[in-house]
């Protein structure tokens, strides 16, 4: 079984780059790759999620994949938890409805043959919102009920583990309170892979039993965190194998596709001052 995972597409009705990245990689996938399965691991829209023409464009490029795509919000798609939340940009009830009105649910399973995939909400963990406490539900449950003998992946958005031991400005992996919890209910399941996206770079590690996978972005590399361990700064995508119940993941280019900055991509200064303006 092939499966691929895309993150941070940062998409924008004023196209440019990014869409021209995401055109790209829809046709090297449908064309070259042709996967059984893509996750998209979030920040689908390029900064505010409140922008409808930023996640309508979002959504017309996503259905250009050809494969059956599954989808889990990022912090630019419904805010982030946290009294430091970026642009001061926090996770709503409002906000979710309307990406899962457009992307389908935050949090999902997906059983294959070969394995089982899991989706969660990272954005809603630490909220305190009543939504966190219906994916915790939700989550225990399936745990409960998922079947022996068959490998589970499970992406996100935001790393699972830790990133860094030294404060930052805002949120950049799941809180320590809900990876603790997590981490615990995980034990009790065969988790052979867990794929977040958030970071802009791509890192495969070993965590027991299982790999923990940063994928990189198709958008445009992201200044800082330049002291990330093991990590690789390219645009690309993760290309996992599935076999024997083996699970083994691959950084992949996609042909064609520069390797851009922030400062390549002028419809991000447009946000950002759009976002300014309407403060």
């Amino acid at each position: 079984m092939k499966i691929v995972q895309i993150s941070d597409t940062h998409l924008t009705a004023s196209g440019g780059p990014t869409t021209d990245a995401f055109r790209l990689l829809a046709q090297h996938l449908n064309e070259e790759v042709r996967p059984d399965l893509v996750v998209h691991s979030g920040d689908i829209q390029v900064l505010h999620p409140d922008d409808a023409a930023d996640r309508a464009h979002a959504r017309e490029l996503l259905d250009l994949i050809s494969a059956p795509l599954l989808v889990v919000p990022g912090n630019h798609d419904i805010g982030m938890p946290g009294l430091n939340a970026w642009a001061g940009l926090n996770v709503t009830d409002d906000r979710v409805a309307a990406h899962e009105a457009a992307f389908g649910p935050g949090h999902w399973r997906h059983d294959t043959e070969e394995a089982i995939l899991l989706g969660i909400n990272s954005e809603v963990l630490s909220s305190g919102l009543q939504l966190e406490a219906d994916q915790w539900r939700w989550f225990e449950q399936t745990l409960e009920d998922l079947p022996a003998g068959r490998p589970v992946l499970l992406f996100l958005h935001k790393p699972l583990w830790s990133v860094t031991d030294e404060p930052v400005d805002h949120q950049v992996d799941v809180g320590p309170v809900a990876r603790d919890r997590l981490l615990g209910l995980l034990k009790r399941i065969d988790l052979r892979a867990v794929g977040c996206g958030h970071l802009h770079r791509y890192r495969n590690v070993q965590r027991d039993n299982a790999i923990e996978v940063w994928a990189p972005a198709t958008a445009f590399l992201a200044p800082g965190e330049d002291d990330l361990p093991e990590a690789r700064e390219e645009l690309g995508y993760v290309e996992y194998t599935v076999t024997d119940g083996a699970v083994s993941a691959e950084f992949r280019l996609v042909p064609g596709m520069p390797q851009i900055t922030t400062d390549d991509v002028p419809e991000i200064a447009q946000a950002i001052e759009a976002m300014t303006a309407a403060v």
